[in-house]
């Protein structure tokens, strides 16, 4: 936060008052088609906050959003009967993921060089936003048999391992990028453990409350969180939260996601200066950097937007009825 020393009250109020207005748009958006944030924070801040965050800041900030989130759905999954949140796995798993992410912490701080954690982010990210172009409408199903046919003992030794790996995977995942980890959380709950997709997205969300405490805890210590900026984001995402999720019923959340998916890439591209390297290496950010963004977008979106085209012909033309979403599932 070199940027802001000797920055008046003014500034500190101005720039918080702006993340706290960037992260309700952030949350509505998250709630209404299930993520929970990092995916968006950690570039946006790069790019439209440079002047208060760089590659070491952001992702700690984007992770105390994650840590915000978590805690709201959490307590919301809690509440629900039955309970979707199946604790002893969330507990045995959150063993390993904490660690991981306090190695993600440290493992970022060896990166010392700004551009290749630029590189780190959008290669890590790129795919998140890819899947997000293929979602589909996924059928509800009855959660109270769905847990109740779920049994612990059906998981062998091997899936133990590969998952208590996963999980630590997950973990350091969050602390390095600013993520919650449930992008490998959740699909190490469902495939390698069995768990119905509501309990996996709700046993998640529980782990990452652990996962990013640690983080952050360990961020702070680093001085790598302001906490006026930091709690500026979580709350405007709470709040955006409760607003999408009101919202969510009346829209398409799976054509929103895959809307969201094709415009994420572009800052994506922006932040690992690709079109700037292509085109203006030798200058700075401007015109041809931008133009030179936009192509790569354009090159990467139009080869996906026309095979999604071809799939979607060769279905059987079905009704899309509107499709209300969950609370935010962790990235």
């Amino acid at each position: 936060m070199a940027a802001l020393q000797g920055d008046s009250m003014q500034d500190l109020i101005f720039f918080a008052m702006a993340i706290s207005i960037f992260a309700v748009g952030v949350g509505i958006l998250s709630s209404m088609i299930g993520i929970g944030g990092g995916t968006v924070n950690t570039p946006i801040l790069l790019i439209v906050f440079f002047e208060i965050f760089n590659e070491q800041t952001a992702p700690a900030t984007a992770l105390v959003g994650g840590l915000f989130v978590a805690i709201a759905a959490s307590v919301g999954y809690w509440r629900q009967e039955p309970r979707p949140i199946i604790l002893k796995i969330g507990l045995i798993l959150a063993v390993f993921t904490v660690p991981g992410s306090l190695f993600g912490v440290y493992l970022r701080t060896l990166i010392t060089a700004p551009y290749i954690l630029r590189l780190v982010f959008g290669i890590s990210l790129m795919p998140v936003a890819l899947k997000m172009l293929f979602a589909k409408k996924s059928g509800k199903g009855d959660v109270a048999s769905e847990l109740a046919n779920w049994n612990m003992s059906k998981i062998s030794q091997r899936q133990w391992i590969t998952s208590l790996i996963g999980a630590f995977i997950g973990g350091m995942s969050a602390g390095l990028l600013g993520l919650g980890g449930g992008a490998v959380v959740v699909p190490v709950l469902i495939v390698l453990m069995g768990f119905p997709m509501h309990a996996a997205v709700a046993t998640s969300m529980f782990i990452m409350m652990f996962t990013a405490t640690a983080g952050t805890a360990y961020n702070i210590a680093l001085g790598s969180v302001n906490l006026y900026f930091a709690l500026a984001l979580g709350v405007g995402m709470l709040v955006g939260g409760q607003i999408g999720s009101r919202l969510a019923p009346k829209v398409n959340a799976v054509q929103l996601k895959q809307i969201f998916g094709l415009i994420i890439i572009l800052p994506l591209i922006s932040m690992m200066k690709l079109g700037q390297l292509w085109l203006d290496p030798n200058g700075s950010r401007g015109f041809l950097s931008t133009i030179g963004d936009v192509i790569i977008w354009l090159g990467i979106i139009i080869p996906i937007g026309l095979l999604r085209l071809y799939q979607i012909r060769k279905q059987p033309p079905t009704d899309v009825p509107v499709e209300p979403i969950d609370s935010p599932t962790p990235e």
